[in-house]
């Protein structure tokens, strides 16, 4: 999985169809959707989901009206078990891209956590050697907790599509 997508609940469906779709008009033919084991979450694997981001980003600014079940789009760096041991370990090897100079912050999505977000926000922080930034931020150490594991990524504020806010403000 290198990508999270999210949708309304019960509508995981329609999501993944509408995203097969655009993905097929972008070319991209080897891709694999699954749900997620919480409601409103698909994971997919295709090719370069940063770049399939930006594409849709354009894509619903010129298209507004023809996304109706996608609601977000996150790209995955490394999916790793919900133990402060492995999201430590994630966090060791993704740190080197909040580059010198850069701020980052740390957002958390907790559904059904083992582990509390102060756990998770203290182990990736101490590890992080850069300012932290939490209104403007230069990358943001994203962790998606989904029961037993969680998708990390380190991404560009601009890098999490939310199809609903670039809706409003185009």
């Amino acid at each position: 999985m290198n990508l999270l997508l999210t949708s309304q609940k019960g509508s995981e469906a329609r999501a993944s169809a509408e995203f097969k779709e655009i993905a097929l008009q972008r070319g991209h033919r080897k891709l694999h959707i699954e749900k997620a084991g919480f409601d409103g979450i698909l994971e997919i694997e295709i090719e370069n989901s940063r770049d399939f981001i930006a594409f849709m980003r354009d894509y619903v600014r010129s298209e507004p009206f023809r996304v109706h079940f996608i609601q977000r789009m996150i790209p995955v760096d490394v999916v790793v078990d919900t133990t402060l041991e492995q999201v430590r370990d994630a966090a060791v090897q993704l740190a080197p891209q909040v580059l010198p100079g850069e701020t980052f912050r740390i957002d958390i999505t907790e559904r059904d956590s083992p582990v509390s977000r102060k756990e998770l926000i203290d182990t990736i922080a101490s590890v992080v050697d850069r300012k932290v930034n939490l209104n403007s931020p230069d990358k943001v150490f994203n962790v998606e907790v989904m029961g037993e594991y969680s998708a990390i990524s380190v991404v560009r504020p601009d890098e999490i599509l939310s199809i609903t806010k670039l809706k409003r403000s185009s």
